[in-house]
């Protein structure tokens, strides 16, 4: 499996912006081959699609400010 590289410079780390986590095509596919059965299965869900909704709210009165 390969390694993730991560550069970094210790006076500019910032975790809102990951650009400069490095991980190959294998990894990152591997990462959603994990993860997306679970999103798409709470998206499904009751729970997921009440949760959806109130963010597509939220996002539709967003883009009317902007």
């Amino acid at each position: 499996m390969d390694d993730a590289k991560i550069k970094f410079n210790e006076s500019e780390v910032n975790f809102d912006n990951l650009s400069g986590v490095l991980i190959s095509e294998n990894t990152a596919e591997s990462l959603v081959r994990c993860f997306l059965p679970d999103i798409v299965s709470f998206f499904e869900s009751e729970s997921g699609r009440k949760e959806f909704e109130e963010w597509d709210k939220d996002w539709e009165k967003l883009k009317e400010i902007v």
